[in-house]
């Protein structure tokens, strides 16, 4: 499998998960635990806002490096696309 073979099935994978109810469901879970548990903290407990804070900007993290793996598939069927359609042109 060539690097941009895995790279689609990588983006394929990822826009499974982003569209699984179950998958969305977790994290907006995870995400709205973060927020309470932040909210619910006081001023100055720092450690607990501090790792409230961390939590949520891996759940961020993990569901931005999934958008970006389907955008880079999107761009490479694009390119691929653009190509065919002007060696078909020739």
């Amino acid at each position: 499998m060539t690097q941009e073979e895995q790279l689609i099935e990588l983006g394929n994978q990822s826009e499974q998960l982003l569209q699984s109810s179950a998958f969305t469901s977790i994290v907006n879970h995870l995400i709205d635990q973060s927020f309470q548990g932040f909210v619910t903290s006081k001023p100055e407990d720092e450690d607990s806002r501090t790792a409230v804070y961390y939590q949520y900007q891996a759940l961020r993290e993990i569901v931005d490096t999934m958008k970006q793996r389907v955008a880079i598939r999107d761009e490479i069927k694009n390119r691929d696309e653009s190509d065919n359609r002007s060696t078909e042109e020739e």
